[in-house]
Parts: structure tokens; sequence; C-alpha cells
């Protein structure tokens, strides 16, 4: 009897690209849920913002490159690396924050060395790092889960405090952060 030695995978599935961009958005559903939970209705926010911003970026891009449009956006990448960034920010940042790292993370780190596939470094993760570099305040702005912090947000409180800084009632995050002044 001879037993054949095979590496890993031992299961194979055929999928092309889209269809697993689409498994890895579905099993961050889970971990966004969550966080909706614990810091409010922000990341659902940024990850709209992102995904609106990385489609646009990508799709005004691949024009410039004289790529196929419609099917490059239809693999689901530029929504991905969206997805990630905006789970890995603070959900208050100010909006042009999210638009600025999300737009380095598709035109720079991703289409600027050929796109999907040649990138060096995962783009969001490249995105998130140029952010806390270059807004090391901002980006460490957590605010805390919902039972603890001073003031409670609804979406429209944190729709506010992302597009201007404040809550509709005129809280700031540092506000809304501390319960007590130090």
């Amino acid at each position: 009897m001879k037993l054949n030695l095979a590496s890993s995978p031992h299961l194979r599935a055929k999928r092309d690209t889209s269809q697993v961009m689409r498994l890895v958005l579905y099993a961050m559903l889970p971990g966004i849920a969550c966080q909706v939970v614990f810091f409010g209705w922000g990341v659902v926010i940024q990850a709209f913002l992102a995904v609106a911003t990385a489609l646009a970026t990508e799709a005004a891009i691949l024009s410039l490159r004289n790529k196929q449009v419609k099917r490059n956006l239809s693999d689901y990448s530029a929504v991905l690396t969206a997805c990630l960034l905006a789970v890995s920010i603070p959900p208050t940042l100010p909006w042009w924050m999210t638009v600025t790292g999300t737009f380095f993370a598709i035109a720079i780190v991703k289409q600027l060395y050929g796109g999907l596939g040649y990138n060096l470094f995962n783009p969001a993760m490249v995105a998130y790092v140029v952010l806390l570099v270059s807004f090391p305040a901002a980006m460490t702005q957590w605010l805390p889960p919902e039972g603890v912090r001073a003031a409670a947000l609804s979406f429209a409180d944190t729709l506010s405090l992302i597009f201007t800084g404040y809550t509709q009632t005129g809280l700031d995050v540092t506000q809304i952060r501390d319960v007590a002044d130090g």
C-alpha cells in the first residue's frame, strides 16, 4: 500500500476572487455587530464612508489605467479593504481622516503597485499605520463602551460627531469620553 503525502490545503474548493472576498466580508459581520453594540453606530458610518471612497478611488484609477472598471470593482477587494480599515479606526474619527486613509490604501498601496495581488502589504493596514503616524491623537481617541461613557450617542449624534466634531448638543469626543474632570 502506497501512502501519498501532500502539503495543505487538503480540501480544495474552486472559488474566484469575488467569492473569497465576500466570504471574508460575511465573516466580518459578527465582529462589526459587536463593535456597534459596544461602541455605537460610528463603525457603520465609517464603513459606508470608506466603501464609497474606496470604490470611487478605485474606479477613477482603473479608468486612468485603461483597465476594466466594472469587472475589477466587482471583485470586492476595494470593499474589503475599506471595511478592514473602518473596523480598525476609532468609530468617531473625523470623516476626512477616513477618506484620506481609504484613498491612500487604494491609490498608493494597492493601485500604485499594480492592483490586486501585486501590493507588497495589506492596503488597509498600511493606511491604518499612515493614519496613526499622521494623526496620533485622533487615532487613539476611542470612546469607552456604551454603558461606561459619560454621554450616550444616538445615530444622529454619531453622524454629527464624525462630520462636525460635535454632537447635536455641542459635546466633543473628550466630553463624551470622560466621566469626570481629572
